[in-house]
């Protein structure tokens, strides 16, 4: 938001440096961004009269004008479109400094002698406008010193308001801060109303037919109005404010927005259908063309203003152009509305259109303030548009808020900022804030909490009140201690710790993401189809409006990021919260999570990194990791079974299990997932939940002497279907096998036409080992005919021999 000083201090007063406010309002949570000095002393500036334009002898586009300053007639060369005889412009003599140092100088411009330079804004400083000359009132007196006709340069603050203070988005906001700053007092502008003719409501009707949308709706009704330009003081604050001018009723409404932070509409009574208007929300297939000249079609979920007949406007986005102010203007229906934040964010998404207006409704508007400011539009229009106001107000308002009291403790104030305030300081700290107390004590004080002032809900916002305006910088620093609890379990913590260690030493770096998501990234994962989602009621932004469900998409998109930048592998892990709504409405359940991400060719050596990697090695990656995670956690007793997922390759997914119970998946990521950051080459990812990790993370494990004795190895082949999996055919071998089977190991897996269709060769090497003597061939053959023989019986599959 653009703040000028001069605007500021129309309504409160204080003594101070631009920089000492800059800094006050920094410190008190409203940051100043930027300043910005507009204009100058414009030494050696003057109104200039026009007396003759001749065409440039040499040059199409350049005039040469006969200009009179008060005292001389000198000749000026101009290049401006809108030059004419009799206009006043500002003339910059020789000798005079505008902006950025340039200096004025005699000179000749394509032949001809100029004597001076006739002005546009942006060569005072005053704009970026440089469309033509800066034409100055036809009164102006030729010589006059422009400083006299402009004022004095103007400072603008440039501020940083939070989404929590939207009160701070208005002159009159930013007034209140200051005064709370200076202890002084706010001068609030007058809104007395001269009110004559029929009464309003005789003169339209307004039906809300949502009240949830649009909780309170007043109109007024002006007549004989006459249309012209805003006051040249208005006209420049707006300018200052980054609002362009446009006609004095429709300069008003925004004059009181910037002023107030309420926005307004003026619509042209005489081109409402009926006179009247309708709250309600659009109908299928109803399109509007609205200001901006766009014709756009509206869905049954937007709230619009209507007539009788048709939409008029986008209700607190933008208005429509069939009923806009124009010269032939001469009743207005003046609007002063408060809308539902979360529908106006939603229609200016879906429509993306955003507004003055549309930034401010979505942030939430002063449900109090909106009687005041329609009066104040309709007592400036009296002023500068000639218009007479109906006696009365429509004020559509069936549910006003109720009062909201907030108790705020004494002891509960100095145990959070660590401070000894005083009940006396806590109560002058809210009196210069506009909140008022309405009983207090020594211990505690009860805020009535007005209704400018949303953001303040419970006992801590009030307490942040009282920390800001108190002065952060004022609050004792102490140095962090620690107290040691002898009964205070942290072995969760410290086993936490282990395994991001473990996650370390297996090669993965570690991220971390914001627990805020974009549904649009988790509709690539579950097609939009989960109803698993927690959706923030008043997000920040449509990119962190969703609590996330999986640690994966935002794996993934940054690993994708990571590849984006020519990042050619990468192994990474994350441990986090993930949140799943709950049906019955309570708060979501928060689970956490361990996830990690592979791609690139992580798992080869130095010299054989430059081959395509293949999909099978990227899931035979992934399960070493996976496996190696487990033994360094002391996991035992798991299994991977098939799985089908809508976001991983089907052959190479699969969910792991702690015995009966799913504890996560790993897998390949699918190429319409992948595709989305341009992955040519497969994408791992893996998820678990983190408490099965951390169980048995300090368990000693039990310590076996290496065998003393030599190893016998078997090899066993077998053909089997393809659906058979390598965990079904491990599980039998272990049934099956004696004591002395020792290792376990597949060498070779082969799928093609010389096995038949459906089919897959296997072969595995079994070591057995004996730990009290050296096995014979004839027993490590009949311990690997009993091994062979399971196979067969238990698996019906095909035991090559030979």
């Amino acid at each position: 938001m653009k703040l000028p000083i001069s605007w500021l201090k129309d309504y409160v007063d204080f003594d101070d440096t631009v920089e000492g406010l800059s800094d006050k309002l920094t410190f008190s949570g409203t940051e100043v961004e930027g300043i910005i000095r507009v204009g100058s002393d414009y030494c050696g500036v003057v109104a200039a009269e026009v007396k003759a334009v001749e065409r440039h002898p040499n040059a199409d586009r350049l005039s040469v004008c006969e200009v009179f300053d008060g005292t001389d007639d000198w000749q000026v060369v101009c290049g401006a479109p809108n030059v004419a005889v009799g206009g006043r412009y500002p003339l910059a003599r020789i000798g005079a400094v505008l902006k950025g140092g340039f200096k004025i100088k005699k000179s000749k411009i394509r032949g001809v002698e100029s004597f001076g330079m006739l002005c546009a804004e942006d060569e005072l400083g005053l704009s970026e406008n440089h469309e033509g000359l800066m034409e100055l009132p036809g009164d102006a007196v030729a010589g006059t010193p422009l400083s006299e006709i402009l004022g004095p340069p103007e400072v603008i603050l440039e501020l940083e308001v939070t989404p929590n203070r939207p009160d701070c988005l208005s002159v009159l906001g930013m007034a209140r801060e200051v005064a709370a700053l200076y202890d002084t007092t706010v001068n609030y502008p007058d809104v007395s109303l001269v009110e004559a003719g029929a009464a309003v409501e005789s003169a339209t009707r307004v039906d809300v037919l949502d009240p949830e949308r649009c909780p309170r709706y007043t109109a007024r009704i002006l007549r004989n109005v006459k249309i012209g330009p805003a006051p040249d003081w208005m006209r420049k604050r707006l300018e200052y404010a980054g609002i362009r001018p446009i006609n004095n009723v429709v300069d008003i409404t925004n004059y009181v927005m910037m002023e107030c932070g309420r926005p307004l509409h003026a619509f042209d009574q005489s081109l409402l259908q009926e006179g009247r208007i309708e709250v309600r929300t659009a109908r299928a297939g109803e399109v509007i063309r609205t200001l901006d000249d766009a014709e756009r079609p509206l869905q049954p979920d937007m709230l619009v203003i209507a007539d009788a007949a048709n939409p008029v406007a986008v209700a607190g986005v933008m208005g429509g152009a069939g009923s806009e102010i124009r010269e032939t203007t001469e009743t207005v229906l003046l609007e002063s509305a408060c809308f539902e934040p979360d529908g106006i964010r939603s229609t200016s998404k879906t429509l993306g259109l955003s507004t003055e207006s549309s930034y401010r409704f979505e942030r939430g508007t002063d449900v109090g303030e909106t009687e005041w400011a329609s009066r104040r539009a309709a007592s400036l229009m009296q002023q500068f548009a000639g218009a007479e106001t109906a006696p009365g107000v429509i004020d559509v308002f069936p549910y006003p808020p109720a009062e909201r009291n907030i108790v705020c403790r004494l002891e509960r104030v100095n145990s959070l900022l660590g401070l000894r305030g005083s009940m006396n300081e806590l109560l002058r700290c809210f009196a210069l804030l506009g909140l008022p107390v309405v009983a207090s004590d020594e211990s505690f004080c009860t805020v009535n909490v007005p209704t400018f002032r949303g953001d303040l809900e419970r006992e801590v916002d009030l307490i942040e009140e009282f920390a800001r305006l108190y002065g952060l910088e004022n609050i004792p620093e102490r140095s962090p201690s620690g107290r040691i609890v002898k009964e205070a379990n942290d072995r969760r913590v410290r086993a936490l710790y282990a395994c991001q260690a473990n996650l370390c030493a297996l090669g993965l770096n570690e991220i971390q993401n914001y627990s805020l998501v974009s549904p649009k990234l988790l509709d690539l994962f579950d097609g939009g189809k989960s109803k698993e989602r927690e959706t923030l009621p008043h997000p920040i932004s449509a990119d962190q409006s969703v609590l996330r469900t999986s640690l994966i998409p935002q794996m993934l998109d940054t690993l994708g990021k990571n590849h984006a930048r020519q990042t050619h592998e990468a192994g990474l892990y994350e441990c986090g919260k993930v949140f799943l709504h709950q049906a019955d409405g309570q708060s979501p359940v928060e689970v956490e999570r361990l996830c990690a991400g592979l791609y690139g060719p992580v798992g080869r050596e130095r010299f054989d990194r430059r081959r395509p990697v293949a999909p099978d090695e990227m899931f035979l990656w992934l399960k070493g990791l996976f496996e190696g995670l487990m033994a360094a956690q002391n996991v035992g007793g798991w299994r991977l079974t098939p799985l089908e997922n809508v976001f991983l390759e089907k052959g190479y997914a699969v969910q792991i299990l702690l015995g009966d119970q799913p504890i996560g998946l790993l897998g390949v990521v699918n190429r319409s997932v992948r595709g989305a950051w341009r992955f040519n080459e497969p994408v791992g990812v893996m998820e678990l939940d983190t408490n099965e990790l951390l169980v048995h993370a300090f368990s000693i494990r039990e310590i076996v002497a290496p065998g003393v004795y030599p190893p016998v190895e078997r090899d066993v082949a077998l053909v089997a279907d393809c659906s058979l999996t390598h965990d079904e055919i491990l599980r039998v071998i272990e049934q099956a096998a004696p004591k002395a089977l020792e290792k376990v190991e597949l060498f070779d897996l082969y799928e093609g036409e010389t096995i038949g269709a459906g089919k897959k060769s296997m072969a595995y090497s079994l070591t057995y080992r004996s730990w009290d003597k050296t096995l014979t061939d004839e027993e490590a053959n009949e311990y690997h005919n009993g091994v062979k023989r399971a196979l067969r019986e238990s698996l019906s599959v095909e035991v090559r021999e030979g």
